[in-house]
């Protein structure tokens, strides 16, 4: 028990970026419940959100969230941050940011960043907890979403100047918390792997029927599913050559992708126009959270033939809805049994596990097994 002069340890939890980001965003909100979750009776834990969506959602999720604005400063500072003569100038004046000052009058303790992000390189007093989702711009830094235009560079700086100095760092995984310690000598234990779960948006509000749903997008059930924003490693193309190859076999599938714009989206478009795809290949945007399930119900099997990872959250989606998954190979220890595992160079193999999704036999043994 604390004593009358004693204070509780205080969280502060930010939350920048957007329901827009898809995956990202899902996972800093189920980073932010279990926050809120070992808190609780422990710690005092506070949100700021830099956007007034974000508090709307963090509502309905029972997290009460303040909003707030980064100024010029505090966006400038980051960029200075990896100059040594800046650092310098810095302690010679005892500059702290309005970020941090407005942290500090909160009586802020630790700052926890709930999505990857250089803000941290601003503090200057104030410990605190970053975040990583992966670490693929080392993985694969062929992809134009972590190579042109200073991206891996930009990555790179981040993981060499925030991991260390970080009281914890969160990960998604004990792989690729291994995989951090290896690369950037982070001492292990300060790399503390999260449980990893569905998108808790899905259950906000009571959803629309299936029929609703597939009624509204001018759907009919029995479509492999792919829900992902359009980047390159999302390797969207493969899906489309393997219905090609089904197409030569007389089999006829159809496929929906759900998922903002990230670049790549012109490219399959035109990939579906040149292979005639036009009737099989449907693309629906970013979809409401609430219409989700319904799609997801609607389907024959969720289909996910990523390049990057190690973790998804498709995957467990799949498994919440009692759906068939193909996976990639490439992250096979994170779905063991409960996946039909392809190489995501091979659209045969794709091919082929997506005529397997229809065999009765096949589908329970999935279900059964992504529910364990």
């Amino acid at each position: 028990m604390l004593s009358a002069n004693e204070k509780q340890m205080k969280i502060v939890a930010i939350l920048e970026i957007s329901p827009s980001v898809g995956g990202g965003f899902n996972q800093a909100l189920n980073a932010l419940q279990q926050m809120q979750r070992l808190c609780a009776d422990r710690f005092d834990f506070q949100v700021l959100t830099t956007r007034p969506e974000n508090s709307r959602i963090l509502a309905k999720l029972g997290i009460p969230s303040e909003q707030f604005t980064f100024s010029v400063l505090d966006s400038l500072l980051p960029v200075l941050s990896p100059n040594v003569w800046w650092h310098s100038v810095q302690a010679r004046l005892k500059l702290i940011g309005p970020f941090e000052k407005r942290l500090i009058r909160f009586g802020c303790d630790v700052v926890y960043f709930a999505s990857p992000t250089e803000k941290s390189a601003s503090l200057q007093t104030l410990n605190f907890i970053t975040t990583v989702w992966d670490n693929c711009h080392r993985d694969m830094p062929e992809f134009p979403e972590v190579r042109s235009f200073g991206r891996f560079q930009s990555r790179e700086r981040f993981f060499r100047d925030q991991l260390s100095p970080s009281l914890l760092t969160l990960t998604d995984s004990k792989a690729l918390a291994e995989m951090l310690a290896h690369r950037y000598g982070v001492d292990r234990e300060r790399l503390l792997p999260m449980d990893f779960s569905p998108a808790a948006t899905l259950s906000l509000t009571a959803p629309p029927s299936t029929e609703d749903v597939l009624k509204k997008y001018g759907l009919e059930s029995g479509y492999f599913f792919y829900p992902a924003q359009f980047w390159a490693h999302k390797n969207h193309i493969r899906i489309l050559e393997a219905l090609m190859q089904l197409n030569s076999e007389g089999l006829r599938f159809n496929v929906v992708f759900s998922g903002g714009n990230q670049g790549n989206r012109a490219h399959v478009e035109h990939f579906v126009q040149r292979a005639n795809l036009e009737r099989q290949a449907r693309f629906l945007d970013f979809v409401p959270a609430a219409d989700m399930p319904g799609l997801y119900h609607g389907c024959l099997a969720v289909v996910m033939p990523t390049y990057f990872g190690p973790t998804n959250l498709p995957p467990l989606e799949a498994w919440t809805f009692d759906k068939p998954l193909v996976y990639s190979r490439l992250f096979a220890d994170q779905v063991r049994d409960a996946a039909i595992l392809i190489d995501p160079d091979d659209a045969s193999e794709l091919a082929s596990a997506m005529k397997k999704c229809t065999e009765t036999l096949t589908r329970s043994d999935l279900i059964a097994n992504g529910k364990k």
